[in-house]
């Protein structure tokens, strides 16, 4: 289920994290026949997210490591999901689109 290489490129301090992950995508497959509209609207903001996120990397020079806090972006998003699908389960830290955005209007280039 997983490529090899998956924990190094993960790291293993993200390695608890995948777990809630895993529980909030179960809880937003348990939750989206009654709430098809919700879940819709709400994938439609990460997917924004997700988007934001593509431009970000596009802006940066290529053939150059990604810096860490472009990084965790990524790692923010994924909170969002959880933020939005599985609410009770908390998050790492607070997280909201807005915070997405800000945080990559100031990595931007």
């Amino acid at each position: 289920l997983v490529p090899p290489g998956f924990v190094t490129a993960t790291g293993l301090r993200r390695l608890p994290d995948l777990m809630r992950y895993l529980v909030a995508a179960d809880r937003r497959l348990q939750q989206m026949p009654t709430a098809v509209q919700r879940d819709t609207t709400r994938m439609a903001k990460v997917h924004e997210m997700q988007d934001e996120y593509a431009w970000l990397l596009e802006q940066l020079p290529q053939g150059r490591p990604v810096p860490q806090e472009v990084l965790d972006v990524r790692w923010m998003i994924e909170e969002l999901r959880v933020s939005y699908f599985a609410h009770a389960l908390g998050t790492a830290f607070p997280v909201s689109d807005k915070r997405i955005v800000k945080a990559i209007d100031a990595l931007a280039p």
